[in-house]
């Protein structure tokens, strides 16, 4: 019981730390997300309002659009969350006193567990909006798309156990529509985080697109992490950060944690400095990890 709850806390904690990259898959493919909500047809180019709608700083609306004479605003839930029936009253308040017109309110639910009621109601006042589950939207919705953005949302909808599948579907589809490396470079991040974000119950293998990670925002991110860790903990460490983030990126979450066990038996710099390099350079795990275990 008490390595579900830690795997579950865990599981928060990574969802909470990659929010705003959540916030951009979803934004890209908003039109899509609408229309399953709402039933109504988004043909025009969603006009994104989010950056006019100023609140104090624990009030800050996810994303809210215009589409022709409608304004539409959606909310990322990715954890239980009491207060956030009532904060959709206050921004349906605020958007109304901006614009004039109240919004089409949106809680997209993603996490695990029940998403919560599609109203907020005190003693004075009954809120009602609409609150999409995406445990219980058919993938394909967003797999046969031939946007990517809205084929990579496809990752966050069905249910838990059926993953695996949806995961390889969608990378099957990238790959359809997707010719050039450095547009795919764009998408690896979205395909690589939100398929470990699952990785606590699944085991995910390794994209099927070759592609130089060092392209990839995550790969960057990871470089600079491990950077700024280095500073703080020693070169090693942070050479060994940038490691793992590395590995998650181009061999799947469910190799992190060999392949920390593998470095804990690593102190050389040179040879950590040659693992990195071998992130890039190998064409198979088996090629990349027989660098760490020839170590001496």
């Amino acid at each position: 019981m008490k390595k579900h709850k830690d795997e579950y806390r865990e599981y928060k904690k990574e969802l909470k730390r990659f929010d705003p990259i959540l916030k951009e898959i979803f934004s890209k493919a908003a039109g899509k997300l609408i229309s399953i909500a709402t039933g109504e047809k988004i043909n025009q180019e969603l006009e994104d309002l989010t950056s006019e709608i100023e609140f104090v700083k624990s009030l800050r609306p996810d994303m809210v659009f215009r589409a022709g004479k409608k304004i539409f605003h959606i909310e990322i839930q990715v954890q239980p969350d009491k207060d956030l029936p009532e904060r959709m009253l206050l921004y349906s308040l605020a958007i109304k006193e901006k614009f004039g017109q109240k919004p089409v309110q949106i809680i997209l639910f993603v996490g695990k567990g029940n998403p919560p009621p599609p109203f907020f109601k005190d003693e004075f006042t009954i809120h009602k909006f609409i609150v999409l589950d995406m445990k219980k939207i058919d993938p394909d919705v967003f797999i046969k798309s031939e946007k990517p953005e809205e084929v990579i949302v496809g990752i966050l909808a069905g249910k838990f156990k059926d993953k695996p599948e949806i995961i390889k579907k969608v990378k099957k589809r990238i790959a359809e529509i997707v010719k050039n490396e450095r547009e795919i470079a764009k998408y690896i991040d979205s395909i690589s985080f939100l398929a470990g974000l699952f990785d606590i119950e699944i085991k995910v293998k390794p994209m099927p697109i070759q592609v130089d990670i060092r392209k990839t925002f995550l790969y960057k991110w990871g470089e600079k992490e491990g950077e700024k860790r280095g500073i703080e903990k020693g070169k090693q460490e942070g050479l060994k950060e940038a490691i793992l983030l590395g590995v998650q990126i181009k061999f799947g979450k469910s190799k992190v944690k060999e392949v920390k066990t593998l470095l804990e038996k690593v102190d050389d710099l040179n040879h950590l400095k040659k693992i990195k390099r071998k992130i890039i350079e190998a064409k198979t795990w088996d090629d990349f990890v027989k660098v760490i275990r020839n170590h001496k």
